[in-house]
């Protein structure tokens, strides 16, 4: 959404993707974007730090569980949805540290959008996947993948839907809406929900590489401003 700006626009109207704070842009205000500011070293080093530990904290502990490696991981849903938390809330409470009232809600906004979008879509994938289990004509590989991708595009638009009203039920704002940045980190998704369901390759791919994209998810909820 883009409006005229002029000399009565609020100075509170800066850049941000959550629409209560959009930009400036060549004498207009856009609703594109995702921050308003940016982020100080110490702000980022303390984001970062939160998600990491935040990370590992689920890691270690599914890791004991399953008597593996944390990069060796099975990953099935509730690995996807306890570490992606873990990184997220990490990322965010690392981040509020010495941030003032309306950037601590910003980064709340922003996990929350963020672990909607990482818990949601593989969720969704997980029903439909016990679909394919009863259902013989859809237990079959081509079928599962299709589901797969399916399920991961309709779980990010429920996820922002459901984000945005969590985030401001009274529907006072308008909507943080779903970008090209949020697709490419959403590739979590793809890798965890076809590791889920058992794709041998799938699961050697996942256990290394998804702690860091769940540290990275958690970063930018925590850096966001």
């Amino acid at each position: 959404m883009i409006e005229k700006i002029n000399n009565h626009t609020p100075k509170y109207l800066i850049l941000n993707s959550f629409s209560h704070n959009p930009t400036k842009r060549n004498g207009y205000l856009s609703y594109r974007y995702h921050r308003t500011k940016k982020a100080e070293l110490k702000e980022e080093i303390r984001s970062m730090t939160g998600a990491i530990i935040g990370t590992a904290i689920p890691l270690i502990l599914f890791a004991k569980k399953q008597n593996k490696n944390i990069f060796k991981l099975h990953y099935g849903l509730s690995e996807l949805v306890g570490v992606s938390a873990g990184g997220i809330i990490g990322g965010v409470l690392g981040g509020v540290i010495g941030a003032d009232r309306y950037d601590r809600k910003t980064k709340v906004n922003e996990g929350i959008f963020q672990f909607s979008n990482s818990a949601l879509p593989p969720a969704i994938v997980a029903g439909l996947m016990k679909v394919t289990q009863n259902v013989k004509f859809l237990n079959n590989t081509a079928s599962k993948i299709g589901l797969t991708l399916l399920g991961i595009t309709g779980g990010m638009f429920f996820a922002a839907k459901a984000a945005n009203f969590v985030a401001d039920p009274e529907d006072s704002e308008k909507d943080r809406k779903l970008t090209i940045k949020d697709s490419l980190a959403n590739m979590d998704d793809a890798i965890g929900a076809l590791a889920m369901n058992n794709f041998p390759v799938l699961q050697k791919i996942a256990g290394p590489l998804l702690p860091f994209i769940y540290v990275m998810c958690g970063f930018r909820a925590g850096d966001s401003n």
